[in-house]
């Protein structure tokens, strides 16, 4: 078995990179939308009999998708998507997506997320009118009888190419590969939760604290080797 202090302190750098993502995911335990990320790393250097220079791990970000319970609410623009597919919202850096629809209205009537950006209708932004408002499963806006926009749903090929912006708002640099979802199914009334599993994270952030300090004692222990071995290469000189 061979180790490489450099080589062990990289390999512990990585294991704070990780618990920096399960960190952020617990404090996002309860945000509306947000989706759990995970650093993973193509090779396991903890598995390896050889921990050198050359085996360095390369790290991947994972970002889960997957739907995250729905909590009922009872406000008409608390809007969950069941299903694929992502809000489109317009920030100062262009076109997002976000699964994070508790949506309100702002001064010039229009539905905008909580951070004040307008969510897009296939037509544009979405003006309402005083009145009873309603979110068909479609995405169709109705203000009384009347429609005043509907809300344009889109998904990617490739989801793991969008960046995460916080927030659960995501941007696409245009290698994601967008479409259109026809068919939407939409619940007014609801929101979605955050899909973090805690009992999972809180198990990774102990993993990750027993393999560090596992990681500092292989290099007290190979400081003290050098240290003895150089004081038995002094008394010999």
């Amino acid at each position: 078995m061979s180790y490489d202090i450099p080589a062990i302190a990289a390999v512990m750098n990585q294991k704070i990179m990780q618990l920096d993502y399960v960190t952020n995911n617990l404090s996002n335990a309860v945000t509306p939308g947000y989706k759990a990320e995970h650093l993973k790393y193509l090779k396991a250097l903890e598995e390896s009999d050889n921990i050198t220079d050359n085996n360095a791990a390369s790290s991947t970000l994972i970002v889960d998708f997957t739907q995250g319970m729905a909590q009922k609410t009872d406000n008409p623009l608390d809007l969950q998507l069941q299903g694929e597919g992502f809000f489109v919202v317009q920030t100062k850096d262009g076109q997002a997506f976000t699964r994070k629809g508790d949506f309100t209205v702002n001064k010039q009537n229009q539905i905008v997320t909580q951070a004040g950006d307008p969510v897009m209708g296939e037509g544009g932004p979405i003006t309402l009118r005083n009145g009873k408002i309603n979110v068909s499963e479609d995405g169709a806006v109705y203000v009384d009888e009347n429609q005043v926009g509907k809300l344009k749903i889109v998904d990617f090929a490739d989801r793991q190419s969008l960046k995460n912006v916080g927030g659960g708002v995501f941007l696409d640099s245009g290698s994601a590969a967008i479409k259109k979802v026809e068919k939407p199914k939409i619940a007014s009334g609801f929101i979605e939760l955050s899909n973090v599993n805690v009992v999972r994270e809180m198990a990774d952030m102990i993993n990750i604290d027993r393999s560090f300090e596992a990681y500092q004692k292989i290099i007290l222990t190979l400081a003290d080797q050098d240290k003895l071995a150089t004081s038995r290469i002094g008394r010999i000189t």
